[in-house]
């Protein structure tokens, strides 16, 4: 159930009831900015915005709370609006494209997929050889994915590079196991070379 308000304040929003929209509204509003309360009694801002193409998205801005009052949140709103409008932003896709974007340890699967496949050539030419993507593989499973698998890549910045070069510099990803060898032990050092 939607209704349209006066301009959303504190009072508005603790008078909301569960399952319930409202908009703002009056001298100062702006247009499709809101707030929404489901069965639980968190409420979230949002924003709807018409993108170049003509689509309505709603864009969550957050829950009610530090930082998020409806001021904060209605300056917010406007960033966004005026965002859409004139430089024709979208920030609604750019959170699911960021959300379904791939980690770093599924950019090296990838990789090594196509490695393996032959489809990534040496500066020869030539496809990589076995022990090449065996060292790969390693360097893969016992320093990127331990420290930075999970990240996203597009949120990987330089500092991010750097600290993982200097983590496994310093020994940060050291290990001593068994391999599946009879007997065998697999030694990882990490060090400058490997960084």
């Amino acid at each position: 159930m939607a209704k349209a308000s006066t301009r959303i304040g504190l009072r508005e929003i603790r008078a909301m009831p569960p399952q319930s929209t409202i908009f703002d509204g009056g001298t100062g509003s702006v247009p499709g900015f809101g707030a929404r309360r489901r069965a639980r009694p968190i409420v979230s801002y949002f924003i709807m915005y018409r993108t170049q193409d003509d689509r309505q998205r709603r864009f969550t801005i957050g829950t009610h709370g530090a930082p998020w009052t409806p001021e904060t949140t209605r300056t917010k709103a406007q960033q966004v609006l005026m965002a859409a409008k004139i430089e024709g932003e979208d920030p609604q896709a750019e959170k699911k494209a960021k959300r379904a974007a791939a980690t770093v340890g599924e950019l090296c699967d990838m990789y090594l997929e196509d490695a393996e496949a032959g489809r990534l050539l040496t500066r020869r030419g030539i496809a990589k050889k076995a022990s090449t993507l065996a060292t790969d593989r390693g360097r893969v499973e016992t320093h990127i994915r331990p420290l930075m698998g999970t990240m996203k890549v597009p949120s990987v910045t330089r500092e991010d590079v750097e600290t993982f070069m200097h983590k496994i510099a310093e020994g940060a990803t050291k290990k001593r196991e068994k391999s599946g060898k009879k007997r065998g032990v697999s030694n990882v050092r990490g060090g400058k070379g490997t960084a």
